[in-house]
């Protein structure tokens, strides 16, 4: 037993790094596995998801070796598709880890800064970002700190193999991000100080194995050949432009032609992207970034280490500095949404920098006292832990179901066969997503296009032409970073069939040259608190010049105003003076009530506004106003009463029974919902009493109002239909416990007489225990 303990200690010792770095690669996985999305994500990840399933070809420059590998997590056994291609960016990071902390080790010689300089690295927002991100930057990092870790074996033990190794990889790099192209100072470096060791044969072999995996490239225009032939004739009439492959199997921009390859592998296609770091905000961008991925402490220390590097290694200090300047410089010069995930492989180097640091303070430390090494480490140990508390509600994407629903919004919108959608990156590709591999609405054409391009304006054109449905999709509020809630909409321009609304309006004209036709409430009751669509539809009836903006306003009974909601009639993209005599248009208007709404009767009106499109504009002095008519909102039916009962009141109202608890707790609320049915038309508002009452008949509490805090009023009624009306009653704080009695009734405000029931004038509802 005692030699099994023995061979035990001896292997876990031999292994000991090897374990820290599975131990470190399994803490990473688990933190990105809670929080990875759980399913479709929007723009460039929506299009991974898609293409890695069908596999087509993407934007530029291809990623064929992501794709490829993509694929393969697309057969797993869990999940939907797009979780298993979000759960290859998890995987790719968190395998990245045990290398991050082999190479640390490797420069830093001691295992806790190692640690800890691993520790940042995994919480940092470009690295923890990147794994749930389902794009290339997870597979970028990792083959990118593969290459460090091969060329550093190479210069440490000049073993052969970890040269082929490097070329390899770096040969998969670029197959994948181009980025890695700029780890080549450092690489070239590594590759200076052992020229010694370097052979015609040895470069000439690393040459080999660099070039083999660009091979993968073959992957795009294979796929591209077969997506094109697959192409529906039908959408070449609507855009004949060879070099847009309009279904989305194929990257728009990719050209059918030696030019075309050689411009998406390259990524000259986005060379406008590319720009002197000096321009705009970008250094100024470059400085926010980095504060965000380590604090001022971090960077401070990460200066600080650069120091205690140059110090020990002036050789390996040359080494990550290159790394960090040659990645930091392409990542500026190519500034756009995704540049925090350009610059990882330089926070990769700061990291290493700031585990110099900690090393160097340890050390320092140690000369005082053995203890304060410890105290040093603990102190180290809370950057990384507040980081990783700082950052979890910022990148967690675990509950991330917005572009699904946002997609699943405009395929439900009841969409004409065949039609043409034109939209946004962000919802485009969920979109496609769900056609290609769900197979959802196949037969819809989905489009991204800017509204406001030639290419719009020619397929709004030939869609017309052709009889096919056009739809523009659009967003409210169009930018993300606006305030509030987003709702999308497919707009149609115009509607090729007369509408059906549900609630139809005679001969309405809010202008004189458009007629509102009416409008559909979806659901038909809305709950307040759940999203709900008011859809309005118009008839041009002649030409107008003005362009027009509009408001959807909603009030309740009493007349309080609950929303308005602004817009433009159909689309700001295709104003009003744009519109055809005869064509049909729709709006689609959100009609989000909040939670504590009240049931009842809700008014609905529709505004117009001339609108200056220099000065951005409504002219609110002169508003065109119709009503479109009242809504019921909430649930109103008397259905469910706990405690039925049949009491006259009056002459023409029937009290059927109440619902609610019939304990309560001092200052605090108690809801009781009371139900009542007219049996003849009532001319008058009455108010209903709830009255919280003691032993000698005094008022300790009321509830009083009209129905459902008067958005119910007696006089609009229907004849036979039950009502619920809602009361809160609030028990004083001060009252003694003991029992209460809750008496209601009904009466006239301008009067106060009450409406008299059998005998009395007043209903003994129930008992309360007050506690």
């Amino acid at each position: 037993m005692k030699g099994i303990v023995n061979r035990s200690k001896i292997l876990l010792t031999a292994h000991l790094d090897w374990w820290i770095g599975i131990g470190l690669c399994a803490a990473a996985f688990a933190l990105y596995l809670r929080t990875l999305p759980p399913t479709v994500l929007d723009g460039d990840s929506g299009e991974f998801q898609y293409m890695a399933a069908i596999l087509g070809v993407a934007h530029s420059s291809g990623y064929p070796l992501y794709l490829l590998i993509a694929k393969l997590f697309t057969l797993l056994p869990f999940g939907d598709v797009a979780f298993r291609v979000n759960f290859f960016s998890a995987v790719s990071a968190a395998l990245t880890v045990p290398f991050i902390y082999a190479i640390a080790f490797r420069l830093i010689a001691r295992r806790v800064p190692a640690i800890l300089a691993t520790a940042m690295c995994v919480v940092t927002p470009s690295m923890w970002g990147g794994a749930l991100e389902t794009k290339t930057y997870a597979l970028h990092l990792l083959l990118g700190v593969l290459c460090v870790y091969f060329a550093l074996r190479w210069h440490d033990a000049g073993r052969p193999r970890d040269f082929y190794w490097l070329a390899f990889v770096f040969g998969l790099g670029l197959t994948n991000h181009h980025v890695i192209v700029f780890l080549a100072p450092a690489l070239a470096l590594v590759a200076w100080l052992n020229r010694h060791r370097l052979t015609r044969g040895l470069i000439a072999r690393g040459l080999v194995l660099m070039l083999v995996p660009l091979i993968l490239y073959a992957y795009i225009p294979l796929r591209a050949d077969y997506w094109i032939k697959q192409q529906d004739p039908a959408n070449w009439q609507l855009y004949t432009r060879e070099d847009a492959m309009l279904k989305g199997t194929v990257s728009a921009y990719y050209l059918n032609s030696p030019y075309g390859f050689f411009n998406l592998v390259t990524g000259f296609d986005n060379s406008y992207k590319i720009k002197s770091p000096l321009a705009d905000d970008r250094l100024q961008l470059v400085v926010t970034l980095l504060l965000q991925q380590f604090g001022i402490l971090g960077v401070a220390l990460s200066a600080f280490g650069a120091l205690e590097s140059f110090r020990r290694n002036r050789a390996q200090f040359a080494f990550i500095f290159l790394i960090a300047l040659g990645i930091g410089t392409i990542a500026t010069v190519l500034r756009g949404l995704s540049a925090v995930y350009y610059f990882s492989l330089m926070y990769f180097a700061f990291a290493l920098w700031i585990g110099f640091a900690l090393d160097g303070l340890m050390r320092l430390s140690a000369r005082v006292h053995r203890v304060v090494p410890v105290l040093v480490a603990l102190v180290g140990l809370t950057l990384p832990l507040s980081a990783l508390i700082a950052n979890f509600a910022p990148l967690d994407e675990s509950a991330n179901y917005a572009p699904r629903d946002f997609a699943q919004t405009v395929l439900h919108d009841d969409l004409a066969p065949n039609a043409v959608l034109i939209a946004p990156w962000e919802v485009s590709q969920p979109i496609r997503y769900f056609q290609f591999v769900e197979n959802q609405r196949p037969d819809l054409l989905v489009v991204n296009a800017s509204p406001v391009s030639k290419q719009f304006e020619t397929m709004i054109t030939r869609a017309r032409e052709l009889g096919r449905q056009f739809y523009n999709v659009e967003f409210n509020p169009e930018l993300a970073s606006t305030p509030g809630p987003r709702s999308v909409q497919a707009i149609p321009l115009p509607l090729l069939a007369a509408p059906q609304p549900r609630s139809t309006l005679n001969d309405a004209r809010i202008v004189p040259e458009v007629q509102v036709i009416g409008f559909d409430l979806d659901p038909t009751s809305p709950t307040p608190g759940q999203p709900a669509r008011v859809l309005v539809y118009y008839r041009t009836l002649a030409r107008m010049f003005p362009m027009y903006s509009a408001q959807l306003t909603i009030t309740d009974a009493s007349g309080k105003l609950w929303r308005e909601e602004p817009g433009f009639p159909g689309s700001f993209y295709f104003p009003t003076y744009r519109w055809q005599v005869g064509d049909y248009y729709r709006d689609a208007w959100q009609l989000d009530l909040p939670a504590d709404a009240p049931a009842g009767l809700y008014q609905l009106d529709l505004s117009w506004f001339v609108y200056n499109l220099d000065s951005h504009q409504s002219d609110s002095d002169h508003e065109f106003k119709i009503s479109l008519g009242t809504i019921r909102v909430g649930d109103l039916a008397a259905t469910n009463i706990a405690h039925p009962a049949t009491t006259r009141i009056g002459n023409a109202i029937t009290f059927l029974g109440w619902s609610g608890a019939t304990t309560a707790t001092r200052g605090q609320s108690l809801d009781l919902d009371l139900f009542w049915r007219a049996d003849q038309s009532l001319n008058d508002a009455y108010t209903v009493f709830v009255h919280l009452v003691g032993a000698d008949g005094r008022v300790l509490a009321d509830a009083d109002s009209p129905p459902s805090r008067g958005v119910m009023p007696t006089n609009r009624w229907t004849v036979g239909e039950g009502v619920r009306d809602r009361h809160t009653l609030t028990i004083p704080s001060a009252l003694a416990p003991g029992n209460y009695a809750i008496e209601i009734g009904m009466y006239l405000p301008a009067t106060g007489a009450r409406l008299p029931i059998a005998s009395a004038d007043k209903i003994v509802l129930t008992q309360v225990s007050v506690k």
